[in-house]
């Protein structure tokens, strides 16, 4: 078993790395013992923490990450300004498909995608999406695209992590299908979602800097009731092209 950290600031930075890396929400006793440290000590540091921005309180006793945390984790993850570099290509979904075209970059601090850019269909019936939500790696065309290439024990710690669907709130599919999902995404270069219970389907591909490196995805985020309308192929071959020319882009930028 990891020894638990001794010092307050070696326990200060042990609990923003497992708020980062932990559930949407949590309650002191939950959390103490995911730290392995003594409740007084969690719910003193908690405080501070709270003060700082970095945790909020959420429904009755419970605590979730904070504004200034998912701040911090948007900056480091915009090194370079991606969403700049990926507005043209939205737009060129957009005017192609009139779709919702979206930039989703993945945040290793918080193993969340952070929505970094988004460029709205002209239909008024649309899936309200904004820049800076979070995206659950778990579910959804996105998180799948990023997921599939991320390595095995990341993979596993964010799979540990999230339990139901954010909109569904169906169980997690087993580690089985999810393999045989990215082997398929890793062999055709996107990912499908379709859910129709919810009226909301999603085509992804995702962003690369280097071979190895997966910054996030490209996708288009459509009501399902129109997602038949469209030549699936045509909507995948786009989203799959824009993110890879997002992805020469991102090399080029070193």
């Amino acid at each position: 078993m990891t020894q638990s950290p001794s010092g307050s600031g070696e326990r200060l930075l042990h609990m923003i790395r497992l708020i980062a890396s932990g559930p949407d929400s949590f309650t002191l006793g939950e959390f103490a013992e995911r730290a392995q440290l003594p409740l007084s000590s969690v719910h003193r540091l908690l405080k501070t923490l709270e003060g700082a921005g970095f945790v909020e309180r959420g429904s009755g006793q419970s605590y979730r990450q904070g504004r200034e945390l998912r701040r911090i984790a948007s900056l480091i993850v915009s090194r370079f300004d991606i969403g700049r570099c990926a507005r043209e290509l939205l737009e060129g979904l957009v005017r192609d498909f009139h779709e919702t075209a979206v930039l989703c970059v993945y945040s290793p601090p918080t193993h969340r995608g952070v929505i970094a850019e988004v460029v709205l269909t002209p239909h008024p019936l649309r899936f309200a999406i904004e820049k800076g939500a979070n995206v659950s790696l778990p579910w959804g065309s996105l998180g799948h695209a990023i997921l599939a290439y991320l390595p095995p024990s990341e993979i596993e710690l964010i799979l540990r992590s999230e339990n139901s669907g954010p909109l569904t709130g169906r169980p997690r599919p087993t580690r089985q299908a999810l393999e045989t999902e990215f082997a398929a995404i890793r062999e055709n270069g996107y990912a499908l979602y379709c859910e129709e219970n919810i009226d909301l389907a999603g085509i992804a591909a995702p962003v690369f800097r280097g071979p190895d490196e997966v910054l996030g995805a490209i996708g288009m985020i459509l009501p399902s009731s129109r997602y038949n309308l469209h030549m699936q192929g045509d909507l995948a071959f786009a989203v799959r092209d824009a993110a890879q020319e997002l992805s020469r882009q991102a090399e080029m930028s070193g």
